[in-house]
């Protein structure tokens, strides 16, 4: 019998990255109800031996598989940070792209508003030199009049030689001076009138010369400073990607070795279930020869029996017809018949394991929910609730339960032999268990309660059915 693992109830976490299904699948000769050789004792220690070194490669291989999946969650995390700064970059980048054109803008307006300062400055300097020409204009006049102008000017103008028409030409000359004079002066006056204009479009332009400056040093800073971000960003998470990306490695080197482990155990198990079987097949044959001996046996001595009371009868009085072996052998036919008849109806009587559960998964190849691998899906299961009983299909055995990293909490049911094969049942991913290795079960007890322990995406019942030591699909017998 293999050992009990202990009842305390170990439930894992749901993985989304899992390994390919490391059980080991005690199945046959567990509980045997025959005698079986020491050799037989020496495979079945061997078999324990092996299932606590499979399960040890395959804790090692969840240990592992948990490590690859958290590698990969944080590549995915990083590779979710560098497409996030990926997306920052770009719009650094177009903010580099406007800095660059404004900067460029910004030079060219600087360039015109230069110009335009030169210009301005040019017609300050125009300006000033026209109105120190019309100033000395007015001055020079001003004092060749002022030279002239006496107090007997107007007498003069009156009683200078000449005729009445010689005079009115003097008043006119005289009216057209002063004319000209105030003229000069209204120049002098637009003249200085212009050169403040002047100067003022100059400080303008000085100002605005100064403004893009100031603009075009800002807009230079903050591009060195998107620059400087830009690389700052791109080298610190393309470094943390490749970290993670040197851990998944690491890990994925890690489960390679740990399911090389796990399949060369695997191997040497399937060697181990063959020769159990073989052991199964032979003592079957050993009991078969021990029945037909005993057949003989009874036949033998019924015969003797017959042929004694045949002997004993015809002492006393006329010979009745003897008892044939034909009708021993007929009576024995008939038993046999009997009892195959009662074998068919105790293997029509299976019941369900979880009543009016619906089968979510069958039996057969598959893409595994967890573990994304086409594999087979070694049994069927019934979704219901955690906590919901799980009965057993058959009276029978508990011959093991335990804990695995993938089936999570199991128990196995020997039933004996059903319908001419030894069965047994197994369920998986409980929650808890009700009953103990060694216990003696019936068909409908309670023996657990459905779970999502091990590798489960859910809360369900995984079940599994071998006859003769071989997997079979559990609905073919249900």
């Amino acid at each position: 019998m293999l050992r009990d693992r202990g009842t305390t109830m170990t439930t894992t976490p749901r993985r989304r990255l899992a390994i390919r299904m490391a059980a080991v699948s005690i199945v046959a000769a567990l509980g045997l109800g025959y005698a079986i050789p020491a050799s037989a004792d020496q495979l079945d220690d061997r078999k324990q031996e092996l299932s606590s070194q499979i399960d040890t490669a395959s804790s090692s291989m969840g240990e592992s598989s948990q490590a690859l999946q958290d590698a990969v969650a944080r590549l995915e995390t990083s590779q979710g940070q560098l497409s996030a700064a990926e997306a920052t970059l770009a719009r650094t980048r177009d903010e580099v792209a406007g800095a660059k054109a404004e900067d460029a803008r910004l030079a060219a307006s600087l360039v015109d508003a230069e110009a335009e300062l030169a210009t301005a400055e040019a017609a300050v300097a125009a300006g000033e030199r026209a109105i120190a020409g019309q100033r000395a204009m007015i001055g020079g006049i001003a004092r060749e009049q002022y030279q002239r102008q006496h107090n007997l000017m107007g007498v003069a103008l009156l009683v200078g030689q000449g005729s009445s028409a010689g005079l009115q030409t003097r008043i006119q000359l005289s009216t057209t001076m002063m004319d000209t004079n105030q003229a000069q002066l209204d120049r002098l006056n637009e003249m200085q009138t212009t050169l403040e204009t002047a100067r003022a479009a100059k400080v303008e332009a000085q100002q605005k010369v100064a403004a893009q400056k100031d603009a075009a040093a800002q807009v230079l800073a903050s591009l060195k400073e998107l620059e400087a971000a830009e690389a700052q960003q791109q080298a610190s998470v393309s470094a943390a990607v490749a970290a993670n990306k040197s851990a998944q490695q690491a890990a994925q080197e890690q489960v390679d070795a740990d399911k090389k482990a796990y399949e060369q155990l695997s191997t040497e198990r399937e060697k181990v279930n063959a020769d159990i079987v073989a052991r199964d097949e032979a003592a079957a044959k050993a009991a078969e020869a021990k029945a037909e001996a005993d057949r003989k046996a009874r036949e033998a001595a019924a015969a003797q029996a017959a042929a004694e009371a045949a002997k004993a009868a015809s002492a006393a009085k006329p010979a009745a017809p003897a008892v044939t072996s034909s009708n021993v052998s007929a009576g024995t036919k008939t038993s046999s018949s009997a009892a195959k008849v009662t074998n068919r109806q105790s293997w029509a009587g299976l019941i369900m394991p979880v009543a009016g559960a619906p089968i979510t998964s069958v039996y057969g190849m598959r893409v595994h929910p967890i573990t994304k691998i086409y594999k087979l899906h070694d049994g069927t299961d019934f979704g219901a609730a955690c906590g919901t009983p799980i009965r057993a299909v058959a009276n029978g055995r508990v011959s093991q339960r335990y804990y695995n990293a993938g089936y999570g909490n199991r128990l196995f049911i020997d039933h004996g032999t059903l319908g001419g094969k030894r069965t047994t049942t197994a369920y998986n991913h409980l929650s808890r268990y009700n009953v103990s290795v060694g216990q003696t079960v019936k068909q409908g007890q309670v023996i657990g309660y459905v779970g999502t322990t091990g590798y489960s995406t859910g809360c369900h019942l995984h079940f599994m059915v071998w006859r003769n030591g071989q997997m079979v699909n559990p609905q073919t017998v249900l």
